[in-house]
């Protein structure tokens, strides 16, 4: 079964084939769970560890616009849909006044209310992520396993391609011992 039986037509190499799989197979039963509980612990704890960040780093403030959004102009003449730029200014956290291009809607006026996101210092910042950590670490965790699963098959083609090799010299060796035998023999002609 795994390449430990006496069976004459087996040659070494099959054996060793075998015993690879075998040794690929077992290595990915113990790794696998290991290395996905290892993977989605570590990317849920650095998920929550950012997103405590962004909760004590990353505010909500409303930004006024200073001027009229950007390309309000759509192909038909008529407004777009698609989100604009507009210059617009903002109070930070710290009480200092900022300022600087904020994306809103393409209809929006100057004076228009935006709310936006910023850092500390009162910097545009992305707003915070919506996903949840735990389908972040179960995604990390199936790419873990996936990589593994490649690692293994990379190894197992390389083991296969190293032994193939084996038998194609053993099988051209044998050939040319059995090969003038049979030449020779006129029923074979």
């Amino acid at each position: 079964m795994i390449g430990w039986d006496t069976n004459v037509l087996r040659r070494r190499e099959d054996r060793l084939e075998n015993l690879l799989v075998f040794v690929l197979v077992l290595t990915f039963l113990a790794a696998a769970p290991l290395l996905a509980w290892w993977a989605g612990t570590a990317g849920y704890r650095s998920d929550v560890r950012a997103r405590e960040w962004e909760r004590t780093h990353v505010f909500r403030v409303d930004a006024v616009l200073v001027e009229d959004a950007t390309g309000t102009d759509g192909p038909t003449g008529g407004p777009t849909a698609a989100p604009q730029a507009a210059r617009a200014t903002w109070t930070a956290p710290d009480g200092s006044s900022r300022s600087g291009i904020v994306q809103t809607e393409a209809t929006a006026r100057a004076g228009a209310r935006v709310a936006v996101w910023v850092d500390d210092a009162g910097r545009l910042h992305v707003p915070p992520g919506r996903h949840s950590p735990v389908s972040q670490a179960i995604l990390l965790a199936v790419a873990a396993v996936m990589g593994l699963v490649g690692v293994l098959a990379v190894a197992h083609r390389t083991g296969r391609g190293l032994l193939d090799r084996r038998r194609d010299r053993a099988w051209a060796r044998e050939w040319a011992e059995v090969g003038p035998r049979w030449s020779r023999d006129p029923r074979w002609r």
